[in-house]
């Protein structure tokens, strides 16, 4: 038939896919920790497919026994699924035993009926899928804007290190988690090929994005912190907060150091000499900014000072790069906010005001 045999193409397909790329970021010398999870969580998968190949050629896989084994197998794809997207949101704090905690609901109602063969247990099972999946979506939208502000304390710059992408791995994953299902209630070729096909769309879109996503560490603060007793007053190692606020200052206006694109919270606190945690606080709520927005600000100044230049002919790329912008990405984001109209839109008004 066309659509068996369309179907172990796709499955063969996606086998493969998922072997060669896990192996790739298992092996390779320079992986990162997200990288290796994400190739071990591949790894993972592969088996399941190949675990699937083999029973669907082999007359047992027509034993209900034997088809609801495999489905509550299949639903451990679940828990090593979110487990990547924890370690994305929370860099370092995914280990084995909080994988095997995860997974653990998953393997007690795998054996439960391996030992009963009660089907009920796979109906609960799909029930208890559906609610951690449903926890796990309304965990994601907190522990996103948790990075995020992480982000927004410490870094200038977070080209390669946001984590926007991950809205549209989440939904994917929603989608996969429907299309399963509809697929082990409705069994054809045809609806099991589709599932294969989704499946493949969320992998292809997560290592797009994975293998460019930089990891975010924030190392402890530097020795030049303030001991415990200047922490608890509040105060910097040197001087007053009017001295601090003044030094902050004259870094940023005369020597510029914003223009350095790749400067952290770290940096700067080092530079003014205290400690990340006081700057932060200072920064937060004294002058009720985050780090990001405080050092763009200065970069956004200089470049409309640029722009507001009749005599420039700078294009956008050499302006933002002139202004400390890592990316064009990042400088259109930042004007966008800061304009509400595009960099583009910007300058035509601006030329025709002068010609007025």
């Amino acid at each position: 038939m066309l659509d068996e045999r369309l179907f172990y193409f796709i499955h063969g397909l996606i086998t493969m896919y998922f072997l060669v790329s896990g192996l790739h970021r298992v092996r390779r010398k320079e992986a990162s920790r997200l990288e290796r999870l994400c190739g071990y969580v591949l790894l993972y998968w592969c088996w399941l497919e190949v675990k699937d190949l083999a029973f669907y050629s082999a007359e047992v896989f027509r034993d209900n026994y034997i088809s609801n084994l495999l489905i509550l197998i299949d639903m451990t794809a679940v828990p090593a699924g979110c487990f990547f997207v924890i370690e994305v949101l929370n860099p370092g704090w995914c280990t084995l035993r909080r994988a095997l905690t995860l997974a653990s609901p998953f393997v007690a109602t795998l054996a439960l009926y391996a030992v009963t063969a009660q089907e009920w247990i796979v109906d609960a099972t799909f029930v208890f899928v559906v609610c951690y999946s449903v926890c796990f979506t309304c965990y994601f939208p907190y522990a996103m804007r948790r990075y995020n502000r992480m982000l927004s304390d410490n870094y200038s710059n977070t080209e390669h290190i946001h984590i926007r992408w991950l809205k549209w791995v989440i939904i994917m994953l929603a989608i996969c988690l429907v299309v399963w299902i509809l697929s082990c209630y409705f069994t054809s070729w045809i609806a099991d090929s589709v599932y294969q096909l989704t499946l493949l769309t969320l992998w292809v879109i997560t290592l797009y994005y994975a293998d460019r996503q930089q990891s975010v560490e924030v190392e402890p603060d530097p020795a030049l912190e303030a001991t415990a007793s200047e922490v608890a007053l509040g105060t910097p190692s040197y001087a007053t907060q009017s001295r601090f606020a003044q030094e902050l200052d004259r870094l940023l206006r005369e020597e510029r150091i914003w223009l350095n694109p790749h400067l952290t919270l770290s940096d700067l606190a080092m530079q003014v000499g205290t400690n990340r945690s006081y700057l932060s606080n200072y920064l937060n709520n004294t002058l009720h900014t985050t780090f990001y927005d405080y050092i763009n600000a200065f970069r956004m100044e200089a470049a409309m000072a640029e722009l507001h230049n009749p005599h420039s002919t700078a294009t956008m790329v050499e302006i933002a790069e002139r202004c400390g912008f890592n990316s064009l990405s990042t400088f259109r984001r930042v004007f966008m906010r800061a304009t509400g109209c595009s960099f583009v839109e910007y300058r035509h008004q601006l030329e025709q005001n002068r010609e007025e």
